[in-house]
């Protein structure tokens, strides 16, 4: 190979056009495309995250059902997840009298198993206490029931199950 006055590079096969001006325009091309394919990197969506609506809950113990939301009390409930923590915060309404409901802390979800430790609660026996559910996500909908297991079966005799929808 043999470099000539005007720039261009002579092989044994024939003549290659190589200009500093080509050289740059390709650099410069190379590099946007790998600053796109580095942006398009996402990190992995956290399901939970944001503010949930309670829409629905229900108390099962030994195989009856002793409460269920809104038909046997009324009021609201909100949940939120961030990154690594959770809380919630509600008022409830059974006959005249109301109750106030908060509670929050730290959270791990991996696939359906989901385990929130508790570091304030509205109901003090249940500070550092590690509660075990499974969550499961669909579109605007996210139902959570506990207690289960470590694999996050159910017992289907006793549980509380809730239901939320994401607030918009």
């Amino acid at each position: 190979m043999e470099v000539c006055a005007d720039g261009t590079i002579q092989s044994a096969t024939g003549k290659i056009t190589i200009t500093t001006e080509n050289m740059k325009k390709t650099l410069l091309l190379s590099a946007l495309f790998l600053a796109i394919l580095a942006a398009c990197k996402q990190e992995p969506v956290n399901p939970v995250a944001g503010a949930w609506q309670l829409i629905y809950r229900k108390q099962v113990a030994n195989d009856t059902i002793i409460g269920t939301f809104p038909a046997d009390y009324g009021g609201s409930q909100v949940k939120m997840w961030s990154d690594n923590y959770w809380m919630f915060v509600g008022q409830y309404k059974q006959d005249t009298v109301f109750t106030d409901n908060y509670g929050g802390g730290s959270y791990t979800l991996e696939g359906v198993v989901y385990k929130e430790t508790i570091m304030y609660h509205v109901t003090k026996d249940y500070l550092g206490q590690t509660l075990r559910m499974r969550i499961v996500v669909e579109n605007d909908t996210l139902v959570q029931v506990w207690p289960t297991d470590e694999k996050g079966e159910i017992d289907k005799s006793n549980f509380t199950s809730e239901k939320y929808v994401k607030v918009k």
